[in-house]
């Protein structure tokens, strides 16, 4: 009977220590409505000449 109750304790123990780890990754996203303006200068060190038209969807 000791054995089966710190079995019990332990395993109680665990349980509540993976809630607490899932309630700490479950952190609220964070997303921004507004846009953002990317211009892209450069491409592994060399400057982009041109470019390639790309078409926008809603």
């Amino acid at each position: 009977m000791r054995s089966d109750r710190y079995l019990k304790i332990i395993l109680t123990v665990i349980a509540i220590s993976l809630v607490m780890i899932v309630i700490e990754l479950a952190t609220p996203v964070n997303a921004n409505n507004s846009v953002i303006d990317v211009n892209i200068r450069q491409v592994n060190g060399r400057t982009i000449y041109g470019g390639v038209p790309v078409e926008i969807s809603k």
